[in-house]
């Protein structure tokens, strides 16, 4: 038997078939075609073990050749989705099987395997600290430059943007993905309805973490909000009942701070000094021998703040010893694009028509420029834009959809109704 058949991969070399297809290999288990640029600009192909969470990648068909099929073969989708046995493929408990980093055990140039490791979400991609990077060896026939794979470059091969949520700079994304994976806290700021809080739902499914958020502007009562409070009833006296958020930080769990900005008596934010810096603790009182929470090494915490003229109590930035607690980074995000805007709208609006989608986009562009011209007090938002979108998929006119909901935001105050003028000018301009 030669050396190609004696290996775990299929025997077929990978560069017969189109990235994306899989097939059974010698060891019993799926193995899909990926393809790797290198720095000379060479693309090759390689058999990768394929586990459930490269399901997006798959784009070519099953080729079994096993009579495994009635005809064949059939499409990977369909394939994984319809057999009653989930671990058929991968010879392991897909629910619970994951996979580590690449590691390249055998000399074939087109093979690449990987290695098991029982974790969920963005640890599934990386393993433990300790996991060593991965080492290609070239073929004795060729001898090619290797890029060290990193931890953003194996993010980008194995995580796609969601479509659901447009980045105007694709690095943004990769970067919190890498913050969540070191548990580096980030915060972001911008404006109101750019997508702040709808992106840490997102990024929460997608490193698979429990999801818990907290708002910083519902509450009158800080410490109970964050360590709980006392409840008394006859049967049982007096007892402690703990927070939510107590709860949250001792788990494998994905925190949104959300407005934070909006915490006017700043006992929330001196509470969290201790929970989101190296001490990572949270005291339940302030009593000398007080219990306290220690906070999960993969507990995560993702802040946003709106800062600005226009919103209730943010015209101060924050504080810099806040600041200094988000070792990831803070993140300044911005409405999007004008381009990135329609195509997000188009997504979550599928059947607007596609001038519809350009005339509100435009208008939000005029409106903002207004504003940045300190012709207005505030701006169109994202989030009033898919409102707008929605209104006319259900049979209102644009122009109806746009004062519905845009002139609340402009009222006439004092008797000065300049600003809300200005709006119906841009707004009736959307019929020319």
């Amino acid at each position: 038997m030669g050396k190609r058949d004696e290996r775990p991969s299929p025997t077929e070399s990978a560069t017969k078939f189109i990235v994306g297809s899989t097939k059974i290999g010698g060891d019993g288990n799926r193995w899909i075609v990926k393809g790797y640029e290198y720095k000379s600009g060479v693309t090759k192909q390689r058999w990768v073990r394929y586990y459930p969470y490269m399901e997006s990648e798959l784009k070519g068909i099953a080729h079994d050749g096993e009579g495994l099929f009635d005809d064949g073969y059939t499409t990977v989708v369909e394939h994984l989705r319809t057999r009653a046995d989930p671990s058929y493929d991968t010879g392991k408990d897909v629910s619970v099987e994951e996979t580590d980093t690449l590691i390249k055990d055998h000399t074939d140039t087109d093979t690449m395997t990987t290695t098991d490791v029982e974790h969920e979400g963005l640890d599934a991609l990386f393993g433990d600290d300790e996991s060593p990077e991965p080492v290609e060896e070239p073929t004795p026939e060729e001898v090619v430059e290797i890029e060290k794979e990193t931890v953003m470059s194996k993010l980008r091969g194995s995580v796609n943007v969601p479509e659901e949520f447009k980045f105007a700079d694709q690095l943004t994304f990769f970067t919190m993905l890498r913050n969540i994976f070191r548990g580096k806290n980030i915060l972001v700021t911008g404006p109101s309805g750019c997508g702040k809080s709808s992106l840490g739902k997102i990024l929460a499914d997608i490193t698979g973490k429990g999801y818990y958020s907290f708002n910083f502007g519902d509450t009158m009562n800080p410490s109970a909000k964050l360590l709980g409070d006392t409840k008394y009833n006859k049967e049982e006296g007096t007892w402690f009942k703990p927070s939510r958020f107590v709860k949250a930080i001792q788990q494998d769990s994905f925190i949104m701070l959300d407005e934070v900005t909006r915490d006017r008596t700043g006992d929330l934010a001196n509470i969290l000094m201790p929970v989101l810096d190296g001490q990572k603790y949270l005291a339940l009182d302030e009593s000398e021998d007080a219990d306290s929470v220690t906070v999960s090494p993969q507990a995560f915490f993702y802040a946003t703040a709106n800062i600005g003229r226009e919103y209730l109590g943010a015209s101060h930035d924050l504080d810099r010893a806040w600041k200094d607690r988000f070792t990831g980074g803070i993140y300044e995000l911005d409405y999007l694009p004008p381009d990135k805007e329609k195509e997000l709208l188009l997504i979550r609006s599928p059947q607007i028509v596609e001038d519809t989608a350009d005339k509100i986009v435009d208008f939000a562009k005029r409106v903002r420029d207004l504003y940045k011209s300190d012709e207005l007090a505030t701006a169109v938002s994202t989030r009033m834009c898919l409102a707008v979108a929605e209104l006319v998929v259900d049979g209102m006119s644009l122009i109806d959809a746009l004062k519905h909901t845009c002139l609340p935001f402009y009222p006439v105050q004092g008797g000065d109704d300049t600003e809300r003028v200005r709006i119906v000018q841009v707004i009736q301009s959307m019929g020319d």
